[in-house]
């Protein structure tokens, strides 16, 4: 089944770490931002502490994350970039990212959340787990009224987020794809914006590079890899459902205060095999 959008959406991806997007939801979003939706990208914490290096301080890390993201984000045609000050590596309350992120569902009137799947088996990284978490709560608790009622005082109206796109490594079968082939390249080039990518691609293909200090030749070494990585990555995933290029989602639709699944679950409790996935 093939999915088609007209009406422009107001989408906000909520996330962890600066690189988060450009791994798992790049080649979508791009697509998205084509069609003409309003993206908006959420990342709670400055990923100050995603780096081996041992010549930086977490200062340092922080400022040139935070320039990647948005030149990545620039990349990808996102409308808005949010940086929240949250710890990283395990240190975020999640009550208090709760709020902050009904604040900003009824803020910029989010129709779809994209976030981490956070009931995925063996996610080692708390950030993950918990903003993924707290971003599906606020979708879904956005809603009501008689929550958070101080942000209403002020203005902020609430909102019925429609659904939740849980991106990248998933604790359920994708039920929906959506073909990247027209936005990969513009995917691999948000990649390639962050330190982090570049020491990745070095530790897994060329250990002798240095990926804080890149030659041009080594850039274009580096790019070729990238190409081969994430190229790779999208038909393994696009082959499933014959697309050239893919990324998969666990989608679920919001009512207020739980998503819109008791039909499906009760299917799947019966033995009965998930619905075909869709594509988008």
């Amino acid at each position: 089944m093939i999915i088609i959008n007209s009406k422009n959406l107001n989408i906000v991806a909520i996330f962890a770490h600066p690189d988060d997007l450009s791994i798992f939801c790049a080649g979508t979003l791009a697509r998205w931002a084509e069609e003409g939706h309003n993206i908006y990208a959420l990342c709670c914490t400055s990923g100050e502490v995603g780096t081996l290096r041992r010549d930086l301080t977490k200062e340092q890390v922080a400022a040139t994350r935070e320039k990647e993201l948005k030149a990545a984000n620039e990349m990808i045609g996102v409308k808005e970039t949010i940086i929240l000050d949250y710890p990283d590596a395990g240190f975020i309350n999640g009550a208090e990212l709760r709020e902050k992120l009904v604040y900003f569902v009824r803020k910029l009137k989010a129709d779809r959340v994209v976030t981490f799947d956070p009931w995925v088996a063996y996610e080692v990284h708390p950030d993950h787990v918990i903003v993924g978490r707290m971003a599906a709560e606020a979708a879904a608790f956005a809603a009501f009224p008689l929550l958070y009622t101080d942000q209403i005082k002020n203005g902020v109206e609430p909102y019925e987020c429609s659904e939740v796109w849980f991106m990248g490594l998933l604790g359920h079968k994708p039920n929906y794809f959506v073909d990247i082939s027209s936005t990969l390249e513009k995917k691999i080039e948000a990649a390639l914006k962050f330190e982090a990518t570049l020491e990745l691609l070095a530790n897994l293909f060329a250990p002798k590079i240095d990926p804080a200090n890149v030659s041009p030749d080594e850039l274009r070494k580096l790019t070729k890899y990238a190409n081969r990585l994430y190229r790779s990555m999208a038909e393994a995933i696009g082959s499933k459902v014959d697309l050239k290029a893919s990324e998969a989602f666990f989608v679920q639709k919001t009512l207020p205060g739980h998503f819109d699944n008791f039909q499906q679950l009760t299917s799947e409790m019966l033995g009965n095999p998930p619905e075909k996935p869709k594509i988008y």
